[in-house]
Protein backbone atom coordinates (compact mmCIF):
# COMPACT_ATOMS: atom_id res chain seq x y z
CA UNK A 1 0.00 0.00 0.00
CA UNK A 2 1.42 3.33 -0.51
CA UNK A 3 1.13 5.80 2.36
CA UNK A 4 2.07 8.87 0.53
CA UNK A 5 -1.41 8.55 -1.61
CA UNK A 6 -4.12 10.69 -0.63
CA UNK A 7 -6.60 8.73 1.82
CA UNK A 8 -10.66 9.91 1.70
CA UNK A 9 -11.91 10.16 5.41
CA UNK A 10 -15.69 10.51 6.44
CA UNK A 11 -16.58 11.12 9.82
CA UNK A 12 -20.22 11.47 10.92
CA UNK A 13 -21.27 13.37 14.58
CA UNK A 14 -24.42 12.94 16.02
CA UNK A 15 -24.86 16.36 17.12
CA UNK A 16 -27.22 19.21 16.51
CA UNK A 17 -24.22 21.79 15.37
CA UNK A 18 -24.49 24.53 13.32
CA UNK A 19 -21.78 24.99 10.84
CA UNK A 20 -19.83 27.74 12.11
CA UNK A 21 -19.73 25.97 15.81
CA UNK A 22 -18.77 22.92 13.62
CA UNK A 23 -15.82 24.92 12.39
CA UNK A 24 -14.71 25.94 16.21
CA UNK A 25 -14.82 23.05 18.22
CA UNK A 26 -14.50 20.11 15.49
CA UNK A 27 -13.00 20.95 12.03
CA UNK A 28 -10.14 23.56 13.17
CA UNK A 29 -8.44 21.71 16.33
CA UNK A 30 -8.30 18.72 13.81
CA UNK A 31 -7.07 20.46 10.99
CA UNK A 32 -4.54 22.28 12.82
CA UNK A 33 -3.24 19.05 14.57
CA UNK A 34 -3.36 17.12 11.50
CA UNK A 35 -1.45 19.53 9.64
CA UNK A 36 1.07 20.11 12.42
CA UNK A 37 2.59 16.23 11.81
CA UNK A 38 2.05 16.45 7.76
CA UNK A 39 -0.72 13.80 7.94
CA UNK A 40 -3.12 15.29 5.96
CA UNK A 41 -6.16 18.17 6.12
CA UNK A 42 -9.91 18.49 7.13
CA UNK A 43 -11.23 19.19 3.76
CA UNK A 44 -15.18 19.68 3.64
CA UNK A 45 -18.24 19.01 5.66
CA UNK A 46 -21.72 19.31 5.88
CA UNK A 47 -24.91 18.71 7.55
CA UNK A 48 -28.21 15.97 7.35
CA UNK A 49 -31.53 18.11 7.80
CA UNK A 50 -33.99 17.09 9.96
CA UNK A 51 -37.37 17.74 10.78
CA UNK A 52 -37.57 17.98 14.64
CA UNK A 53 -35.29 20.28 15.15
CA UNK A 54 -33.45 21.98 11.94
CA UNK A 55 -29.56 19.35 12.16
CA UNK A 56 -29.67 15.89 12.89
CA UNK A 57 -25.98 15.18 12.25
CA UNK A 58 -23.22 16.64 10.76
CA UNK A 59 -20.08 15.26 8.37
CA UNK A 60 -16.47 16.28 7.97
CA UNK A 61 -14.47 14.96 5.10
CA UNK A 62 -10.76 14.58 6.02
CA UNK A 63 -7.63 13.97 3.46
CA UNK A 64 -4.94 11.69 4.83
CA UNK A 65 -1.71 11.35 3.72
CA UNK A 66 -1.11 8.07 5.74
CA UNK A 67 -4.46 6.39 6.99
CA UNK A 68 -2.56 4.21 9.69
CA UNK A 69 -1.19 7.13 11.70
CA UNK A 70 -3.93 9.63 10.55
CA UNK A 71 -7.27 7.38 11.90
CA UNK A 72 -6.14 7.52 15.80
CA UNK A 73 -5.69 10.99 15.89
CA UNK A 74 -9.02 12.22 14.25
CA UNK A 75 -10.20 9.73 17.32
CA UNK A 76 -8.05 11.53 19.85
CA UNK A 77 -8.76 14.81 18.86
CA UNK A 78 -12.39 14.70 18.53
CA UNK A 79 -12.60 13.07 21.74
CA UNK A 80 -10.40 15.54 23.35
CA UNK A 81 -12.98 17.98 22.25
CA UNK A 82 -15.91 16.20 23.38
CA UNK A 83 -17.84 14.53 20.03
CA UNK A 84 -20.77 12.18 21.13
CA UNK A 85 -20.85 8.82 21.42
CA UNK A 86 -22.15 7.42 18.10
CA UNK A 87 -20.02 8.65 15.82
CA UNK A 88 -18.63 7.43 12.61
CA UNK A 89 -15.10 7.03 10.93
CA UNK A 90 -15.54 5.58 7.36
CA UNK A 91 -12.55 4.71 5.17
CA UNK A 92 -10.94 2.55 3.05
CA UNK A 93 -8.50 0.18 2.70
CA UNK A 94 -7.31 -1.60 -0.17
CA UNK A 95 -10.46 -1.50 -1.64
CA UNK A 96 -12.03 -2.47 1.92
CA UNK A 97 -14.40 0.00 3.52
CA UNK A 98 -13.66 0.17 6.82
CA UNK A 99 -16.36 1.62 9.77
CA UNK A 100 -15.76 2.14 13.58
CA UNK A 101 -17.63 4.20 16.31
CA UNK A 102 -16.60 6.35 18.66
CA UNK A 103 -17.18 9.39 20.98
CA UNK A 104 -16.97 10.08 24.71
CA UNK A 105 -20.22 12.19 24.77
CA UNK A 106 -24.43 11.84 25.48
CA UNK A 107 -26.76 14.95 24.98
CA UNK A 108 -29.55 15.74 27.15
CA UNK A 109 -32.03 17.73 25.30
CA UNK A 110 -34.41 19.73 27.02
CA UNK A 111 -37.19 20.76 24.53
CA UNK A 112 -39.09 23.54 26.16
CA UNK A 113 -43.04 24.03 25.10
CA UNK A 114 -43.57 27.41 23.64
CA UNK A 115 -47.13 26.85 22.78
CA UNK A 116 -49.41 26.00 25.84
CA UNK A 117 -47.91 27.70 28.80
CA UNK A 118 -50.04 30.24 30.57
CA UNK A 119 -49.60 33.56 28.86
CA UNK A 120 -48.01 34.92 32.48
CA UNK A 121 -45.24 32.07 32.23
CA UNK A 122 -43.94 33.50 29.26
CA UNK A 123 -44.12 37.11 29.95
CA UNK A 124 -42.27 36.39 33.78
CA UNK A 125 -39.99 33.35 32.79
CA UNK A 126 -36.74 33.95 30.76
CA UNK A 127 -34.54 31.36 28.96
CA UNK A 128 -31.64 32.86 29.75
CA UNK A 129 -32.43 32.72 33.44
CA UNK A 130 -33.24 28.96 32.87
CA UNK A 131 -29.87 28.68 31.34
CA UNK A 132 -27.83 30.41 33.83
CA UNK A 133 -29.35 28.17 36.30
CA UNK A 134 -28.80 25.31 34.96
CA UNK A 135 -24.80 26.53 34.06
CA UNK A 136 -24.99 26.97 38.16
CA UNK A 137 -25.44 23.33 38.20
CA UNK A 138 -23.31 22.12 35.56
CA UNK A 139 -20.12 24.12 36.73
CA UNK A 140 -20.39 21.99 39.78
CA UNK A 141 -20.56 18.44 37.68
CA UNK A 142 -17.54 16.46 36.74
CA UNK A 143 -18.63 17.33 33.27
CA UNK A 144 -21.26 19.34 31.31
CA UNK A 145 -22.12 22.19 29.40
CA UNK A 146 -24.88 24.07 26.90
CA UNK A 147 -23.52 23.89 23.71
CA UNK A 148 -26.07 24.83 21.72
CA UNK A 149 -30.12 26.01 21.55
CA UNK A 150 -32.50 25.93 18.82
CA UNK A 151 -35.66 28.19 18.30
CA UNK A 152 -38.80 26.28 16.23
CA UNK A 153 -42.56 27.15 16.25
CA UNK A 154 -43.70 24.87 19.06
CA UNK A 155 -40.65 24.06 20.48
CA UNK A 156 -37.06 26.06 22.09
CA UNK A 157 -34.52 23.45 22.84
CA UNK A 158 -31.40 23.22 25.16
CA UNK A 159 -28.75 20.47 23.71
CA UNK A 160 -26.54 20.05 27.02
CA UNK A 161 -23.47 17.85 26.63
CA UNK A 162 -22.03 15.45 29.35
CA UNK A 163 -20.31 12.07 30.06
CA UNK A 164 -23.34 10.87 31.29
CA UNK A 165 -26.87 12.29 29.96
CA UNK A 166 -28.63 10.28 33.01
CA UNK A 167 -26.71 11.83 35.91
CA UNK A 168 -26.94 15.17 34.33
CA UNK A 169 -30.73 15.42 34.15
CA UNK A 170 -30.89 13.81 37.68
CA UNK A 171 -28.58 16.98 38.59
CA UNK A 172 -31.21 19.37 36.89
CA UNK A 173 -34.14 17.51 37.57
CA UNK A 174 -35.12 19.55 40.38
CA UNK A 175 -34.70 23.10 38.93
CA UNK A 176 -36.67 21.42 35.94
CA UNK A 177 -39.64 20.55 38.16
CA UNK A 178 -39.71 24.13 39.52
CA UNK A 179 -38.85 26.37 36.81
CA UNK A 180 -42.01 27.61 35.30
CA UNK A 181 -40.55 27.51 31.79
CA UNK A 182 -39.91 24.21 32.19
CA UNK A 183 -43.07 22.84 32.68
CA UNK A 184 -44.68 20.71 29.72
CA UNK A 185 -41.09 20.14 28.45
CA UNK A 186 -39.48 17.60 26.65
CA UNK A 187 -36.30 15.71 27.95
CA UNK A 188 -34.75 13.37 25.80
CA UNK A 189 -31.85 12.13 27.48
CA UNK A 190 -29.24 10.68 24.83
CA UNK A 191 -31.01 12.59 22.06
CA UNK A 192 -29.04 12.13 19.20
CA UNK A 193 -28.45 8.47 17.31
CA UNK A 194 -30.98 6.09 17.61
CA UNK A 195 -29.12 3.10 18.71
CA UNK A 196 -28.78 4.94 21.77
CA UNK A 197 -31.46 4.32 22.66
CA UNK A 198 -32.82 7.61 23.90
CA UNK A 199 -35.31 7.92 26.54
CA UNK A 200 -38.44 10.45 26.45
CA UNK A 201 -40.23 12.18 29.02
CA UNK A 202 -42.34 15.14 29.93
CA UNK A 203 -41.60 17.35 33.22
CA UNK A 204 -45.02 17.51 35.14
CA UNK A 205 -47.13 21.02 34.88
CA UNK A 206 -46.74 23.39 38.40
CA UNK A 207 -50.08 23.02 40.93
Amino acid sequence: MNQTEPHFVQVTIWEFIMPNDRGDRYEDPLDEVLESHDLGQVCGGGSQLSDECGIEYVDIEIELNDIEKGVPIIREVLEEQGVPKGSLIRYEIDGQEITSTFGVAECLAIFLDGVSLPDEVYQTSDINELADKINEILDEQPSGEIRSSWAGPQETALFIFSTNAQETFAALAPLLHSFPLAQNARIVIRHGKPELNPETMRIPMLQ
